[in-house]
């Protein structure tokens, strides 16, 4: 039994009591300091400045003058088809059949969408890193982000192998269909980008909190919003697995999108863009 396994056992009960207790913490620091915890500098000297920063940003990305297109060569793109690379070997190896009997289930895998599946990158280009809900629907809905990169082909071969593929988003249910279109393919014309994932066994959207599922009534009293996104994501996988699938591997560019279990090894993706607590 892998060790992050460990947390499905738990009853429910104390799982529900260490939630109200870690949600009682984050409420205090809510009212006492920002989400971000972070150090503080001495120095300006101490701190990138930001001008500086974005343009660094901008190189790693492989675009230094800032036109929102990724280089194929760039550090960005090296860098995330090596750990798109990693999770393929790990699932390789976990399908083979010395691997596979001990599964508690249907292999699966999970799938964040920004910035795991999908590059945001033209995104915070034009919005100059300043995220605006009302144009970002205008990126999400006219379907432009391009795959991260190695990402499609390693979701394809585990899907050969036998994976159950599940993406699991922040995003509002309102955009289930524009996500679907941009990962798979449909008929939305250029300029949107129909990347050729491997149609999913499902996708789990965040519900209005009016709508949210059994699985996520405990968390209602997060924020005015809802369920954190380690709370929203946690809840999900256990659901998942809870349908009779075995989590090997879990992919999110965000540790929150890690955190929390239900999942054999977890696999972090570069984002240098944003950070969600």
């Amino acid at each position: 039994m892998r060790k992050l396994k460990t947390l499905r056992r738990t009853p429910w009960l104390a799982v529900v009591a260490i939630g109200l207790l870690v949600l009682a913490v984050a409420a205090v620091q809510a009212a006492t300091g920002p989400a971000i915890q972070t150090s503080t500098p001495s120095s300006a000297d101490d701190v990138t400045n930001v001008d500086v920063l974005k343009q660094q940003i901008r190189n790693y990305y492989g675009d230094p003058l800032g036109t929102g297109v990724f280089a194929a060569d760039s550090n960005y793109a090296k860098e995330a088809a090596s750990v798109a690379a990693d999770g393929a070997d790990w699932l390789a190896k976990e399908a083979k059949p010395s691997h596979a009997k001990k599964l508690d289930g249907t292999p699966a895998i999970v799938l964040d969408v920004d910035d795991t599946t999908l590059a945001t990158y033209n995104y915070e280009i034009f919005s100059n890193w300043a995220f605006n809900g009302t144009t970002n629907a205008t990126f999400v809905n006219g379907e432009l982000f391009p795959a991260v990169p190695g990402m499609v082909q390693m979701a394809h071969d585990a899907a050969a192998e036998g994976y159950a593929i599940f993406f699991l988003t922040g995003r509002p249910t309102s955009q289930a269909p524009a996500t679907i279109g941009n990962l798979v393919t449909d008929a939305t014309p250029p300029p949107a980008i129909h990347n050729g994932y491997p149609t999913p066994t499902a996708l789990f959207t965040k519900p209005p909190v009016a709508s949210y599922p059994d699985y996520l009534q405990f968390c209602k009293t997060d924020s005015a919003s809802g369920c954190s996104t380690t709370h929203y994501k946690t809840a999900t996988r256990e659901h998942i697995e809870s349908m009779g699938y075995d989590i090997v591997a879990n992919f999110g560019d965000q540790f929150s999108d890690l955190n929390g279990g239900f999942a054999d090894k977890t696999f972090k993706m570069p984002n240098p863009n944003y950070f969600l607590p």
